[in-house]
């Protein structure tokens, strides 16, 4: 057997055999063995490390920075906002999105090389595309469940700071007890927000940050509503009460409207699953109930 039959199947074998092994270091925990103690000392993104990177995860982490440098300003700082925006997980940054972009072309570089020799365009085109596509498609399924999160939770939030400071405290005390108390990605927003604010920031630059990290739209409301209550000096508490109410009424007619949306989904499952399998299984069982003789039928339009 010659050669030029063989190498395209070891190129290929080699292929998947490089995919599969870079997928299960890719989602395997790096953390995995380590003592409580280890754990509690590192930082969420130095945990990735931590055990010990595969060559490919090592190879990455290495050219990340450098294709950070090459980059233009401005994807550098969209790159930036869409973390920011998905909640930085982890401690993720620009360089982490990166070391993800480029361990998935090194994954599929067998991919890209064997389809570029064969000319399989649509190969060439998926190895070309999926490395990016990948860690921002993560990254959007992260800030859709962080919003989420932030709308749900903001009028609960609202309702525990106004019954705080209605018992006499102050806001920022208020504000740090309630975010120590209360979970979730809104709490850590806050915290961070007044962190910002006992290193020198103001009130409202922390608070325009915190609106900038979120496309939540509540917590954007929010944001403005204190910002004007606090310059305009009217009653904190009405006021977060009634952006609670506010808020409230919204998050319900968001829901609506998902569920409205699921509506036509669920029709087109239906149609184009459900229907052709009945339509399938009826004609079936009228053909067999017919008790017809296709081997005459055949037969007559082969003669």
């Amino acid at each position: 057997m010659s050669l030029t039959v063989l190498l395209p199947g070891l190129a290929l074998a080699t292929a998947m055999v490089l995919a599969l092994r870079g997928y299960r270091l890719l989602r395997a925990d790096p953390t995995e063995g380590l003592g409580l103690e280890e754990l509690m000392v590192l930082r969420p993104e130095q945990r990735r490390s931590a055990k010990g990177e595969g060559p490919l995860g090592r190879l990455a982490t290495r050219l990340a920075p450098s294709l950070r440098r090459r980059l233009p300003a401005p994807v550098v700082k969209w790159l930036q906002t869409q973390v920011d925006l998905a909640g930085r997980p982890d401690g993720l940054n620009v360089d982490g999105v990166l070391r993800m972009v480029l361990t998935w072309a090194l994954m599929l570089s067998p991919v890209f090389l064997l389809s570029l020799t064969s000319g399989n365009l649509l190969g060439l085109a998926l190895a070309v595309i999926a490395p990016v596509m990948m860690p921002l498609a993560r990254l959007s399924r992260l800030r859709r469940v962080r919003t989420d999160a932030l709308d749900r939770d903001l009028p609960d939030f609202l309702d525990v700071l106004a019954v705080t400071v209605t018992a006499g405290v102050g806001f920022r005390p208020a504000l740090m007890r309630v975010s120590e108390r209360f979970g979730g990605p809104l709490a850590a927003e806050m915290r961070l927000a007044l962190s910002q604010v006992q290193h020198g920031a103001t009130l409202r630059g922390a608070f325009e940050q915190l609106q900038e990290r979120s496309d939540s739209e509540a917590l954007g409301q929010f944001v403005t509503a204190f910002i004007q209550s606090d310059e305009l000096g009217a009653p904190l508490v009405e006021a977060l009460n009634q952006i609670a109410v506010d808020q409230r009424r919204e998050h319900a007619q968001r829901q609506r409207r998902k569920a409205a949306q699921i509506a036509p989904r669920v029709t087109l499952v239906t149609t184009v699953v459900l229907v052709p399998a009945t339509l399938i299984l009826l004609l079936v069982g009228l053909i067999l109930g017919a008790d017809v003789d296709f081997g005459e039928v055949f037969g007559g339009f082969s003669g």
